[in-house]
């Protein structure tokens, strides 16, 4: 993985992290918390897809996996911290 796309995650998570804040609201973790869930979401659904997933010409599958991990690591980070 180059540095590259690491950004992209960390910017795919960042902008992940801030529209399920607005979605969720009332069930979400906080703005601040719902952008670290995000950024965290972002680069491991991006690093497993990049790891297990097919290599091609575009790495838009790593993309769409790391939106994908951001948005499940949002929706299941705010059942456990209402369990908290």
């Amino acid at each position: 993985m180059d540095i590259i796309n690491l950004i992209v995650f960390l910017v795919i998570g960042l902008i992940s992290g801030l529209l399920a804040g607005l979605i969720m609201r009332g069930s979400g973790l906080g703005l601040a918390c719902d952008v670290v869930a995000g950024l965290v979401g972002g680069v491991l659904g991006g690093i497993l897809m990049m790891t297990f997933g097919e290599t091609g010409q575009s790495d838009f599958l790593s993309y769409a996996a790391a939106a994908v991990g951001a948005t499940v690591v949002i929706m299941l980070a705010g059942p456990i911290k209402r369990r908290l």
